[in-house]
């Protein structure tokens, strides 16, 4: 690499990664399962419909890997 310039992506691959990233990340998927479970366990006691829990569940664990490969692939 001329000039010592990142590439394209952003991060140099040859520069490690922080030691607290893999926290980092474990936190941002229980997070999101722990804040949309919860909101879908609201919205389950409100409606009568318990399979909103579980769907909050999942959507939480699906925001949080979002937000994980954006964070890594933005960094």
């Amino acid at each position: 690499m001329s000039g010592g310039k990142p590439p394209a992506g952003g991060r140099d691959p040859s520069r490690p990664r922080p030691a607290g990233e893999g926290w980092t990340i474990l936190s941002y998927l229980i997070g999101g399962m722990l804040l949309y479970g919860f909101l879908g366990w609201l919205a389950s006691r409100w409606t009568g419909w318990p399979v909103l829990f579980p769907i909050g569940m999942l959507f939480g664990l699906a925001s949080g890997i979002a937000l994980v490969i954006f964070r890594v692939t933005r960094s």
